[in-house]
């Protein structure tokens, strides 16, 4: 039977776990049964994967009632409505077509604005632009306003620049560390964290400085120091601060990213399918981070079907980087559920179309996952084949000198020679000795290569017992 609430229902199933933390700090009502309303829609957003039904006894106005109130509350803090506002009011002002209604809602947000808004560089300069239609329109008392505002805010807008543009540089720096690694970006550290404790600062700058330390940390693996400043910034949230569903988006995407590298996967998990509730612009991404945390799980089945049923949303992506994640996910996973034709299909149709891209980013996960994906299949001579045409085994020796690089494309190549008859076993095992040892492996680094150990095994059983052996012995030279 069809819920009389459904409307109510499928509407609170939207709300995020920090909307719900805002609303119970925002909470004035004093109604009974509204309250236990906000409360019950509280306690879903928070649970995610269970929920409580709501009471059809209790009059239907009062749920029309929360809904209003919960919409409102959120218009109100969503900074990005806000930024709408500015470009429409700034688009009124340049074209003449403000209206009295609209000039009077932004004289009194000139009389209660602050420097720490999110937007507040844009709020300046659209003051600058309405001063400006003042002064041609001889309205000197109200110009006296934004002269003011202007004049007292002056300090903090400059200093908002050089944030803004410090923060630039400093992004170009951690992108292409994150692309090479071949970049320190320490001393980035000190500024931003800076940055992101000024109370005094806007809250653009500041969510974007958090958004450069997290980049930091996660580069340097320092993923301790990146939960404090998460710790911080779920604590603005929560106030209703820098908040609107895009900000809350990117920042569940990137809590996936520090409870996985910190073994947390059933809370990489939950921010995960929280992060992926909204399509956006980031959704591949999100989706990418979700897809990795189920197959960690060995959810080798529910990542199949959230790769099949966004199977468009790859394809029609513009972002290279997060399709070649895609595609990675998606070999793995087919391998993992037995469909080795069709991975086999997709990933040289993959290779074909996206040849010009696929070198730009992380190409190593997209080839090492195609190796195992023929190794798997018994094609030794294909991955062979593969390996020479496309240069792997030089491109990966460039990336040795990397922390905790295992050469996968290496050891499939040595592998693939031994199954082919052109290596004997000794040859074999003496290559992927020598391969560890040209490598930069530390404690992290021993246990992802017997991991990766562990996924080659079936092929050769008692080789890569011995092998795995042979390291556990030596792991204390390395």
């Amino acid at each position: 039977m069809k819920s009389k609430l459904k409307i109510f229902t499928d509407f609170s199933e939207g709300v995020l776990p920090h909307e719900a933390s805002f609303f119970q700090k925002a909470n004035r009502i004093r109604d009974d049964e509204k309250e236990e309303i906000l409360n019950k829609v509280c306690r879903n957003a928070e649970r995610f994967f269970t929920s409580e039904d709501f009471d059809e006894e209790i009059d239907k106005r009062k749920y029309t009632y929360i809904k209003k109130w919960i919409t409102h509350k959120l218009e109100r803090a969503d900074v990005d409505a806000h930024l709408e506002y500015l470009s429409f009011i700034e688009k009124q002002v340049l074209t003449d077509t403000i209206t009295s209604v609209e000039e009077k809602e932004l004289l009194e947000n000139i009389n209660v604005y602050d420097q720490t808004s999110f937007y507040f560089q844009k709020f300046y300069e659209l003051v600058r632009e309405y001063q400006d239609y003042l002064l041609v329109r001889f309205r000197y008392q109200d110009c006296e306003l934004t002269e003011a505002f202007l004049k007292q805010n002056l300090e903090a807008y400059e200093r908002s620049l050089a944030v803004k543009d410090e923060i630039f540089h400093a992004t170009k720096d951690l992108t292409r560390q994150y692309t090479s690694q071949k970049i320190n970006t320490k001393h980035w550290e000190s500024r931003l964290l800076e940055y992101l404790y000024d109370d005094k600062l806007d809250g653009r700058n500041k969510y974007h400085a958090f958004i450069r330390l997290v980049f930091l940390y996660f580069n340097y693996k320092e993923y301790e120091k990146a939960r404090k400043v998460f710790d911080y910034i779920d604590d603005c949230f929560k106030h209703g601060l820098m908040y609107s569903r895009r900000v809350l988006f990117n920042y569940y995407a990137n809590r996936v990213i520090l409870h996985s590298n910190l073994k947390d996967l059933d809370q990489a998990e939950y921010y995960a399918h929280l992060s992926v509730k909204q399509d956006n612009s980031d959704k591949l991404f999100y989706l990418n981070n979700l897809i990795a945390i189920l197959l960690k799980k060995n959810k080798n089945r529910e990542a199949l079907d959230l790769l099949t049923e966004n199977y468009k949303l790859f394809k029609s992506s513009y972002n290279h980087h997060q399709k070649l994640g895609f595609a990675t996910h998606y070999v793995r996973t087919l391998v993992r559920n037995k469909r080795l034709n069709i991975a086999e299909t997709f990933a040289g149709n993959f290779l074909y179309e996206n040849r010009k891209h696929v070198f730009e980013h992380r190409w190593g996960r997209f080839f090492s996952n195609y190796l195992m994906l023929l190794t798997t299949a018994e094609k030794p001579a294909e991955v062979i084949k593969i390996t020479k045409k496309y240069n792997l085994l030089e491109r990966e020796t460039d990336e040795m000198g990397r922390e905790n690089l295992v050469p996968k494309i290496h050891w499939y190549y040595y592998l693939a020679n031994y199954l082919n008859g052109q290596y004997s076993e000794d040859k074999l095992f003496e290559k992927l000795i020598q391969s560890i040892e040209a490598s930069n492996l530390n404690t992290e680094g021993l246990e992802m290569l017997n991991e990766f150990i562990d996924r080659l095994a079936f092929s050769l059983p008692g080789f890569f017992s011995n092998l795995k052996s042979h390291f556990e012995e030596k792991s204390l030279n390395y």
